[in-house]
């Protein structure tokens, strides 16, 4: 009787040791995008639960080329290595002093890939403090926050210690990036358009799609596209990077000030060739304006780029 206590109890040591040293051997990833976690590396097994993207496991074993053995809230099985992103063994991580760090200068999208199109994870205020990761191009950098891996567009942050990696490709923009923010701008204004006869306007009011003023207007409207405003002209003029009058780009934000104010009081968006959309009293719903002729053509304050 007492050997076979014996026996259980070192199997139950042994079985600890096991875990404990698999565990100091994982490596953590970050679920790029929604995956099963499966109970064996097919995709005919059985899954425990869909992991969101942002979810952070540990890997325990690459299994192939296409599964990794991974542990998560205590129960172990298995994710396909294309939607997440973990490091290897390899060289040693840096030392903490020699990271890239960086901060938040302005409000920016965390995303799940270096795309407009991509999911949004949540919005960094300004001051939020960010590891730097890759410089993906000049204009997406990987990076981590609160232990989330993601992207951040380099126009609204600042690298604070150490030097980014050189861009690994060419400075001028990419022909699909510009094109897809053009993209983005044409539905943006297309949504807009789509909102006439059905939004009407009254001050102070959010909610969509019928009664809006008009922050809550462009705050839904580049919501559609996943771009993330807050409510009120105070916060929005604040939003992405400053444009000046004479390099706007169809989809920017546009600001006035209103009557014999000298503040502002006012958004719409710009549609190119001098004119916005916005939701207006004067239209009681959305309409167009001109921005270089009539009353709005002497207001004009400030205008952002939010794409």
């Amino acid at each position: 009787m007492r050997r076979n206590s014996f026996i259980t109890l070192a199997a139950a040591c042994l079985a600890s040791l096991f875990f404990f040293a698999s565990a100091a051997m994982a490596a953590p990833a970050t679920v790029e995008r929604s995956v099963n976690f499966r109970s064996a590396p097919s995709t005919s097994s059985t899954v425990y639960q869909l992991l969101k993207p942002g979810t952070v496991i540990d890997v325990l074993e690459t299994v192939n080329s296409y599964w990794v053995k991974a542990s998560f809230g205590g129960k172990v099985g298995y994710v396909s290595t294309g939607y997440i992103t973990y490091q290897t063994a390899g060289p040693e991580p840096k030392p903490a002093e020699s990271q890239v760090t960086a901060v938040v200068e302005r409000g920016v999208n965390f995303r799940s890939a270096p795309s407009t199109s991509s999911t949004v994870y949540k919005l960094l205020k300004t001051g939020t403090k960010l590891i730097v990761l890759e410089q993906v191009n000049s204009y997406w950098l990987k990076v981590s926050a609160d232990g989330q891996v993601g992207y951040v567009s380099t126009g609204y942050v600042k690298i604070t210690s150490g030097s980014a990696p050189a861009p690994s490709q060419p400075s001028n923009p990419p022909s699909g990036a510009s094109q897809e923010a053009s993209a983005v701008a044409a539905r943006i204004i297309q949504h807009a358009k789509n909102l006439k006869g059905i939004t009407r306007y009254q001050y102070g009011a959010n909610q969509p799609p019928t009664l809006l003023d008009c922050s809550s207007f462009t705050k839904y409207v580049y919501g559609m596209e996943g771009i993330s405003l807050k409510w009120g002209t105070r916060y929005q003029k604040d939003a992405g990077a400053a444009v000046s009058r004479s390099n706007l780009q169809p989809g920017d934000l546009v600001f006035f000030r209103v009557g014999s104010s000298t503040e502002i009081g006012h958004v719409g968006i710009y549609m190119g060739n001098g004119q916005f959309i916005h939701n207006s009293p004067s239209f009681d719903g959305v309409g167009i304006s001109s921005m270089d002729s009539g009353y709005w053509s002497e207001r004009f304050v400030t205008a952002r780029r939010v794409i």
